[in-house]
């Protein structure tokens, strides 16, 4: 489960990162508002998963695992008020 929470958090990653720095190097190349906010919720949704996973790892070990709520609550409520 290890390497599948740090595949998660390296496809979020590289799927925000490799669109801005196609755009910060370009002029001519710009990406649709729905592109992005697609991009950027996906790699979001992408690293919840792997902190879930992180805390179901927590939680089997008896590990406090209050960090990872917080988390997961944060990236939630940026995600839902990316579309109110």
């Amino acid at each position: 489960m290890d390497k599948l929470k740090w595949f998660l958090y390296l496809s979020a990653a590289l799927l925000i990162f490799i669109p801005i720095s196609i755009v910060l190097m370009s002029d001519t190349i710009t990406f649709s508002s729905t592109f992005s906010k697609i991009v950027i919720s996906t790699g979001i949704i992408l690293v919840i998963f792997g902190k879930v996973l992180s805390l179901l790892e927590k939680r089997k070990e008896n590990k406090s695992f209050s960090t990872d709520i917080g988390i997961i609550t944060g990236l939630l409520i940026a995600l839902v008020a990316r579309f109110v």
